[in-house]
Parts: structure tokens; sequence; C-alpha cells
């Protein structure tokens, strides 16, 4: 068994990324998360993947975790309680440290290989 895991410019390791709903409907402000995604490793408390979504606004909050993320397609504007905004497109990355709470909001079809890492 190998301990390499490729994941491609797509996103994509060993398999098309397939639907999924990570967006609690009652954090919507607007639109519709239309999602896919694939998992390419969830190991302790580190979670790998891909997503994919539709425009639409929402609520996040991260009270007990960090999310890296690489920006493959598609833009994206985070709102942080202070209201500072910041738009991120293909080849950004970001990081919401545990603690964050603000308004995410795809902008364009988003597409994103994201870390999440529990505290």
């Amino acid at each position: 068994m190998s301990h390499i895991i490729r994941i491609n410019r797509e996103g994509v390791s060993n398999e098309a990324l397939e639907s999924c709903s990570v967006v609690p409907a009652e954090a919507v402000l607007s639109g519709e998360a239309i999602e896919k995604g694939a998992l390419h490793l969830t190991e302790g408390k580190v979670t790998i993947g891909t997503w994919e979504c539709t425009p639409y606004a929402e609520i996040l909050a991260y009270p007990n975790m960090t999310e890296y993320t690489t920006v493959l397609s598609g833009r994206v504007a985070i709102t942080d309680a202070d209201g500072t905004v910041q738009e991120f497109g293909p080849g950004d990355n970001y990081v919401l440290k545990s603690g964050f709470e603000g308004r995410f909001e795809v902008l364009e079809t988003l597409r994103k290989i994201y870390v999440l890492i529990e505290d």
C-alpha cells in the first residue's frame, strides 16, 4: 500500500467528485448550495478533501477547527466578524483560524482543496 495520495490539478485523486451536502440549510443566507466533494484522507484530527459548490452565501463558524484552502477555480468572498472582506480566486490560498465566524459567499462556482485540523 502506497503512502502517497496524488491529487491532480482538478482536485481529484482516485475518483470523480460525488454529490454531497455539508452546508447546513439553516446557515444559508442566499442562493442554493449544490455541492460535490471527495475525501482524500481522514486521519485523527485531520481531514483533506476537495469541495465544489455553486454560488450561495452562508454564515460559517469554525469554533474548534482550522481550515487551510487552495482555490482551484471560481471565486469566494469571506467576511470576518470585524467586517473585513477578502476575495480569493484560482491559485489563492487562505487559512480560517479556529474561532472564525463570518460570511462565506461563493461568487462563482468554487472548487477547492481543503485541509481541516480539529483543535
